[in-house]
């Protein structure tokens, strides 16, 4: 018989799904059974960068759409590998999805006392005797949302059903009916105390690092891992918190609150699960020793990880043969390649869309992963393991290995041998996900090189126009994000009389990374990369023109030579077809053979509400890519070729 899932279904609306679903998760932890959450919201289906998500756009923090994000057919697979015993929301979307799959309905309702007599029955449990109640209303002079950090308190303590503080003296009353009545606060605010036989903990003028990491050590001894993120995000990561055992921490900025919980993530596995405030995060992360797995507030289910390797075709990949490469390079040829960013558990929602892409345009390419995608997607991953000929993508799409591979750090600052370790493990997982002739022998950094001053130019591009570019004046932020100026003088009216004119579009404000460039290759991380088995690795050094920054053996370091440094984050990367025209065209006036590659942040174009708006960039990029270029003369190839005919060029003296 299949293993027994209790599959919870809310809202992101209903406040009580920061009580009841702990409670049920810890009911069913005690009933040995799997467990899932799935919280209905408006989805926008596009990148949520970082920031406070109640400063974002309305749907945006909130992950794919639900057509588009395949979230029916993600609870229907679900259904088919698990007995799903589902409750909660009448109107969940998921709701035909799973009676197709034959789930079984344990309770159509919101309502939490309904929701523990049929949860409690079916689970053949006893209803304890002892309710939490926590407060899901914004508390203290920050307003911090404490009830979806709680949840250790349901897992690591006695049982106990738990009840959000909005609830009325009526639901009290029938829970007291059913012989539940011994009720214990946590963090409630003011107005709720009072009503309970005794209160824990309180938020006073806290900031969240400060609660956040307050609450990691009072659970220390439960704790394996850390999961680090604002509220809606936390709640919705209920069932892998449940099964790994993580503590969550948040700040605003989160670096606050990395600093704080450093013992819990130091002492935690790898890697650390949220999403970012901003990339300085990752530079936190990475003096930890730590990556961050980026996820967001809908599927993939943690329970729908896959644990067998795909069954796949014998075939090879149909890689040309070195006396081809040999010929090329006497013909002074440029190879050309785009390295696909899709390595984030959120961003599995792009892989089908990527897949297509290559499918249709038979483009030769990397997709840039982690085992941890592999883990949750290799379901999604099946076509690159079978031919062309059979509708799979097979020789065309090559796997590479990303950062850590298990998630995204700033490698150059990470301790001595970590890298070498979590990468040398990562890679025998994602080589067991994957047949043989596809196992990772290519890797791609976040960083592996020190970042270096460099003059930001008053000058720059954005949206394909030009613009005047300004460092903005000083200003401090309060615990929401707000930007906090001094008092209007001349500057300040003078900007504003811009703001108010058209005039505003010709100026930006400089990103956080435009003063800063990578510097020369760090060895030690190449060296790590190289022990932990992989044949060559992409680099963030030495942008521009085709180099090997590094040779061991048959083991090399290669330069990226297409993009624009992204100033958001520490990338280069491909915005538009003319970043590839312009490198063309610089590459070929060299006269020399050399390689085309830039790197394609996938999630930027290919998430579900991202594709609406790019979809066709997208796929004029892979065109020209395809067709040799804007000259008809360059030579589209997988990754793994480039680096064949680097070590060719090196031994010919045909390059750097």
């Amino acid at each position: 018989m299949a293993d027994r899932l209790l599959l919870y279904l809310s809202h992101a609306g209903d406040p009580q799904r920061t009580a009841v679903g702990p409670a049920l998760a810890a009911a069913a932890e005690r009933g040995g059974w799997a467990f899932e959450c799935y919280y209905g919201a408006p989805r926008q289906g596009r990148h949520f960068g970082g920031g406070d998500p109640d400063r974002a756009r309305p749907g945006w923090p909130n992950g794919s759409l639900v057509a588009g994000g395949r979230h029916g057919e993600q609870a229907f697979r679900l259904a088919c590998r698990y007995d799903v015993i589902a409750l909660g929301d009448p109107e969940c979307v998921l709701w035909p999805a799973l009676d197709a799959a034959g789930a079984e309905v344990c309770a159509r309702t919101l309502d939490p006392v309904e929701l523990y007599e049929a949860a409690y029955e079916r689970l053949a449990l006893h209803l304890p005797e002892r309710v939490l109640m926590v407060d899901a209303r914004p508390q203290g002079p920050r307003g911090l949302v404490v009830a979806p950090y709680l949840y250790p308190a349901f897992l690591a303590g006695e049982p106990a059903l738990g009840l959000e503080a909005s609830a009325d003296g009526e639901l009290v009353g029938r829970l007291g009916r059913l012989g539940v009545g011994d009720l214990h606060g946590l963090y409630v605010g003011p107005g709720v105390a009072g009503e309970l036989r005794s209160t824990d903990g309180e938020v006073g003028d806290s900031t969240y690092a400060e609660l956040t990491s307050a609450l990691a050590r009072r659970y220390a001894r439960w704790g394996r891992g850390v999961l680090l993120g604002d509220p809606d995000l936390v709640a919705a990561q209920l069932p892998r918190a449940r099964r790994l055992r993580l503590l969550p921490l948040y700040g605003r900025p989160q670096v606050e609150a990395i600093e704080a919980g450093e013992t819990a993530i130091r002492d935690g596995e790898e890697p650390v699960w949220g999403r970012q405030y901003d990339d300085r995060d990752f530079f936190a992360l990475g003096r930890l020793g730590r990556s961050l797995q980026l996820v967001d507030p809908d599927p993939p289910f943690d329970s729908a990880r896959e644990n067998a390797p795909s069954v796949a075709s014998t075939a090879g990949r149909g890689e040309p043969e070195d006396a081809e490469l040999e010929a090329w390079a006497s013909e002074g040829r440029v190879l050309s390649t785009l390295l696909i960013w899709s390595g984030m558990v959120r961003e599995l929602d792009c892989v089908p869309r990527l897949i297509d892409l290559v499918a249709a345009t038979e483009l030769r390419a990397g997709l840039v992963l982690t085992a941890t995608s592999l883990e949750l997607g290799a379901s999604l991953m099946a076509p690159l393991a079978f031919p062309v000929n059979r509708g799979g993508v097979l020789g065309l799409l090559e796997p590479l290995l990303a950062s850590t591979g298990r998630g995204v750090s700033a490698e150059t600052l990470m301790p001595d041998g970590v890298l070498r370790r979590t990468l040398s493990e990562a890679r025998a997982d994602a080589s067991q996900r994957l047949p043989g002739h596809l196992a990772p022998t290519g890797w791609w950094p976040l960083l592996d090189a020190p970042l270096v001053p460099h003059r930001a130019w008053p000058i720059g591009v954005r949206a394909g126009r030009p613009v005047l570019q300004f460092r903005p004046r000083a200003a401090s932020a309060d615990e929401s994000g707000a930007s906090t100026r001094p008092g209007r003088d001349l500057r300040g009216l003078v900007g504003a009389a811009v703001r108010r004119s058209r005039l505003e579009r010709l100026f930006a404000e400089l990103r956080p990374f435009e003063g800063e460039r990578p510097g020369q290759l760090d060895e030690r991380v190449a060296r790590a990369v190289r022990d932990a088995g992989f044949a060559y690795m992409w680099s963030k050094a030495g942008f521009g023109r085709p180099r090997i920054l590094l040779r061991d053996g048959d083991f090399v370091a290669l330069s990226l030579t297409a993009g624009n440094w992204d100033g958001w984050s520490p990338f280069y990367t491909v915005g538009s077809a003319q970043d590839l025209t312009r490198a063309e065209h610089r590459l070929l006036r060299a006269g020399r053979p050399g390689w085309l590659v830039g790197t394609i942040d996938a999630p930027l174009w290919a998430l579900s509400g991202e594709i609406l708006e790019r979809g066709s960039d997208l796929l004029r990029i892979a065109k020209l890519v395809v067709r040799g270029g804007a000259s008809g003369r360059l030579v589209n190839v997988t990754p793994n070729v480039i680096a064949r005919y680097a070590r060719i060029l090196d031994e010919q003296g045909l390059v750097v």
